[in-house]
């Protein structure tokens, strides 16, 4: 009977400080396929990888040259929670649209988000139909299908350990490159897309570059940003 009390004793015990914890999954830790773990704080000694200039000053999205870059869409499109990727360059900027998907955890962040699900035919290979390259249609009608691809209207609302992933892994792939910024808008998408296909085509994507300033102006803005609780601590709550 001692033994059994003694037993019981030891389970609460255990159960008190998994709950002291936080109740988290043992396995819960930050990795390539789950970027919102409660348990496992990221460094804090690293700085914001995407965005990085907004957040001391104004900024400005004008660019002299804009140009697809395939293997930064095709590095990105391979990460864990990406489903598509396009990766536009301007001046040694790097714009990346983005659809995601299911195969990684705490890819959504911010203390409101607005889903938008199944959405499809982002990037080339990713519409069932066929290659992107060979289809004569407005990219406006690609964006609906039964993948389970997902968009997030509001870059905000993409985690920042997610970004934050991205936005290392263009960086590392090509030093050159002075700022990131991601979207998973679908109007950006859309956009992107049309973009990417001039450029699989082998047009110039320099008669579209007034209509892209303005329409990463509204996106992401000119004006200084401050970092939110997540971006500042590394946590995704």
């Amino acid at each position: 009977m001692a033994r059994a009390l003694r037993l019981v004793g030891l389970i609460s015990l255990l159960f008190t400080f998994a709950v002291a914890a936080g109740c988290y999954s043992w396995y819960d830790y930050n990795s390539a396929s789950n970027y919102g773990s409660k348990r496992d704080l990221p460094r804090q000694d690293t700085s914001r990888a995407y965005q990085t200039q907004q957040q001391y000053a104004p900024v400005s999205h004008k660019v002299t040259k804009l140009e697809m870059n395939q293997n930064l869409s095709d590095q990105v499109a391979a990460m864990y929670g990406v489903n598509s990727a396009i990766v536009l360059v301007g001046d040694n900027v790097a714009y990346t649209a983005i659809t995601m998907d299911s195969t990684a955890s705490g890819t959504h962040g911010g203390d409101k988000m607005a889903l938008d699900s199944n959405k499809d035919g982002r990037a080339r290979g990713e519409n069932p139909a066929g290659d992107f390259q060979s289809l004569h249609v407005d990219p406006t009608q690609l964006i609906d299908g039964v993948s389970g691809a997902q968009t997030e209207p509001h870059h905000e609302h993409i985690s920042h350990l997610f970004k934050q992933k991205i936005a290392e892994k263009i960086r590392s792939l090509e030093p050159t490159i002075q700022d990131v910024y991601i979207s998973a808008n679908p109007n950006i998408i859309d956009q992107f897309t049309k973009l990417a296909i001039e450029s699989w085509h082998g047009r110039s994507l320099s008669p579209y570059i007034p209509e892209f300033t303005r329409t990463m102006e509204r996106t992401f803005g000119t004006d200084p940003t401050i970092p939110n609780q997540a971006e500042a601590n590394g946590r995704e709550y």
